[in-house]
């Protein structure tokens, strides 16, 4: 028969509030916890940092004021066509107001026009916007001018309804539904619909050529797919469809 009572017991360690400092055991599985949580927190924040895809290169010069010189052209959406330099060609400025405004009541009596005018740059990918400062147009002379338009035939396009203020550099990033009720605003206030796809930016109109901003509310920030008509002006794509042929679709 063993005798039990004569083996020593182990003493547990306890942490007593009231004593200076815990027993080293004690202190050692702490010191071990809270490097463990903390190192699993550094690996899960860079783990979301690296998840997360880049944000475009757009800009929007807020508050940098340029002076530009060019013809207006209204339709489908305003626009302001700039001479290139030693050529013929024209660069394409889209137009709008401060705020989430078109720049339709700015451009009314200058279609077609030379003018001269103060705004801020907004761009992206080779597309370029300027927001006009209000009351800032003033008549050259009655120069004429446009762009030939290319119609490049028929196509079914695929890709998200945005506002071209907000996408081209405003706000970053400008789409998808996180972004969808400031663009339904801007739409709603004049900014040129668009649709963006994974090979372009596309101007929204109809088959007749006018604008879609209220048409296209409902699918603002929704991926759409759209037999249309395109057309080129310039660096300018336009995608000519009646607002019963846009589909939504899943992503």
């Amino acid at each position: 028969m063993t005798d039990n009572s004569a083996r020593p017991e182990r003493d547990a360690d306890f942490y007593i509030g009231y004593l200076p400092a815990p027993p080293p055991r004690v202190t050692r599985t702490i010191r071990r916890a809270v490097t463990g949580i903390a190192g699993l927190a550094i690996a899960s924040a860079l783990t979301l940092v690296f998840a997360q895809h880049p944000f475009a290169r757009s800009v929007f010069e807020y508050q940098q004021y340029r002076d530009f010189t060019g013809i207006v052209e209204r339709n489908p959406y305003p626009t302001l066509l700039v001479a290139r330099p030693g050529s013929h060609d024209y660069s394409r400025y889209l137009l709008v107001a401060e705020g989430k405004h078109g720049a339709d009541s700015e451009v009314a009596d200058f279609t077609g026009r030379e003018v001269s005018l103060r705004g801020s740059l907004i761009y992206r990918d080779g597309r370029t916007m300027i927001e006009v400062v209000s009351g800032s147009l003033r008549a050259e002379d009655a120069a004429h001018a446009s762009i030939p338009v290319v119609n490049l035939g028929s196509a079914t396009v695929r890709g998200e309804i945005v506002d071209s203020k907000c996408y081209l550099g405003v706000m970053n990033p400008g789409r998808s539904k996180v972004h969808r009720d400031c663009a339904v605003r801007c739409i709603s206030g004049g900014i040129p619909p668009a649709l963006a796809t994974t090979d372009g930016l596309y101007l929204l109109a109809g088959r007749d050529g006018r604008q879609l901003n209220r048409a296209v509310l409902s699918l603002v920030g929704e991926t759409v797919e759209v037999s249309c008509t395109v057309e080129r002006s310039g660096e300018t794509l336009t995608l000519k469809a009646d607002p019963a042929n846009y589909r939504r679709v899943e992503r």
